[in-house]
């Protein structure tokens, strides 16, 4: 009976102890909670506040520089577009006399009518002068009536297709004429083309 009261006194002594020590470990246990509560916090926190707008300055960043990388591909693209236009320009150019001389810019008439007259004294044809009637076209007309041989005939008409100023002959008479022996009369009908701009009306 002794020996049953000593362990009562001894488990009223111990439980106190016992219910002390369990407190704490709840406590500890709750500290440890808040304290991994707390963390998890501040580290939503730093990634809500200080680390998304890091990110997204970043993505925002690596967008304009691609954007730039495309933008710099399109420039040197167009440059060398420009480039190879002005190339090209120079070469047209350096002809664009050439072919000024062969469909200028305005009729011309004292430069169709001087060639015209070179040729045919060139092949022994005698010219006065000619005509030249234009209406709203690209081109004017004449008529050339003349008396010549046959061999002066062909070589002014070989001459004048041949020449730099576009000159069109649809077509020619020849008859004989019988006052004068090998000489035959010729009708030439020429149009003498232009670069008639429509971009000014």
């Amino acid at each position: 009976m002794k020996f049953n009261l000593d362990l009562v006194k001894i488990s009223s002594r111990v439980t106190p102890l016992l219910m002390y020590l369990e407190k704490k470990r709840e406590d500890q246990k709750i500290a440890r909670y808040v304290e991994i509560g707390s963390t998890f916090f501040l580290i939503s926190f730093f990634i809500l506040f200080a680390i998304k707008p890091t990110f997204l300055t970043i993505s925002s960043l690596l967008g304009d520089i691609k954007s730039k990388e495309i933008l710099t591909k399109q420039l040197k693209s167009k440059i060398n577009d420009v480039i190879v236009a002005q190339d090209i320009f120079s070469q047209a150019q350096e002809r664009y006399a050439l072919v000024e001389s062969s469909l200028p810019i305005n009729p011309r008439f004292f430069q169709a009518n001087s060639q015209i007259i070179n040729v045919a004294a060139k092949n022994t044809i005698a010219l006065a002068g000619a005509d030249y009637s234009i209406k709203d076209s690209n081109y004017f007309s004449t008529s050339i009536n003349t008396i010549t041989s046959y061999q002066s005939a062909v070589g002014f008409i070989s001459e004048i297709l041949q020449n730099r100023r576009l000159i069109d002959l649809n077509g020619f008479s020849f008859s004989i004429n019988e006052d004068i022996p090998n000489q035959i009369n010729i009708n030439l009908p020429l149009k003498i083309y232009f670069w008639k701009d429509d971009a000014k009306k």
